[in-house]
């Protein structure tokens, strides 16, 4: 009879502690209490971490948006150059002198030959009288060309500077016209190619003057650009002559607009 009695033991330890007049509604009712009190711990347990999750995205965002924000904004990559082709430079040639004129026509082949240019310089012409400036290839000034004609009466008398009370000895420059050459390199400030050429035929003069560059101090830099041999060969070309009006002459009202020669022609 052993076992019924451990039996009863053991029933006697587990219901020692219960009432001695149980309520089975009670017992339900505590249950169901307890059980709500646990959904809602666990339900306000699930809200809060709901809650801290949403704030700690915000703040993550938040913190992300001022970063972007407050970092400089990023340059764009620099535009590739485009490619430049060199260019070849031109070598300056000597260029034919612009032809303003007839006059001009005859005197700038010389001037070209010589590597130099020829343009009219102002006041570059009037009644009978024509005069130009010359540039060497470098652009540097190398004085002037004037030229002038007069209608000079029979029995003209060329000038002598150095015996104004005679005539100076013309030498035959071929065709009917006689000439005298005026050259003087002594002035430094002032040289000069001159010659007086006069057609016997129609007693038309005519003086060609090259000049070099005034005021220079210098008698290299103010040697005229014509030679007086160049001077002398444009003097007697009849082509000069005619290059002007037959109505054109540097003599009375006109003369005073003439060009200063060294040597005056003293047509009148």
């Amino acid at each position: 009879m052993t076992a019924p009695v451990q039996l009863r033991e053991l029933l006697e330890h587990v219901l020692a502690g219960a009432p001695d007049d149980p309520d089975p509604a009670g017992e339900v009712d505590a249950v169901f209490r307890r059980a709500d009190r646990l959904r809602r711990r666990r339900a306000r347990t699930l809200l809060g971490a709901g809650i801290a999750t949403v704030a700690a995205m915000a703040a993550a965002g938040y913190l992300l948006t001022t970063t972007l924000l407050s970092s400089p904004t990023a340059a764009p990559p620099p535009a590739s150059s485009p490619s430049v082709v060199p260019v070849p430079v031109p070598v300056p040639v000597p260029v034919p002198s612009a032809i303003a004129d007839d006059v001009l026509a005859v005197i700038a082949p010389v001037i070209d030959g010589k590597k130099m240019r020829i343009v009219p310089r102002p006041p570059e012409r009037g009644d009978g009288w024509r005069q130009y400036a010359v540039a060497g290839s470098d652009g540097v000034p190398r004085g002037t060309v004037e030229v002038a004609v007069y209608r000079a009466p029979d029995g003209y008398c060329f000038p002598a500077p150095e015996k104004p009370d005679t005539c100076a000895k013309a030498k035959n420059g071929g065709g009917g016209i006689m000439y005298v050459r005026y050259d003087d390199r002594d002035d430094t400030d002032w040289q000069v190619s001159q010659t007086i050429a006069r057609r016997e035929r129609d007693g038309r003069t005519i003086a060609v003057m090259a000049t070099g560059e005034r005021g220079t101090g210098d008698k290299s830099r103010g040697r005229p650009a014509l030679t007086g041999a160049q001077v002398k060969e444009l003097a007697t070309d009849p082509r000069l002559m005619d290059a002007f009006d037959p109505g054109e002459g540097c003599t009375g009202t006109a003369a005073g607009a003439c060009p200063v020669f060294r040597v005056p022609v003293l047509a009148e």
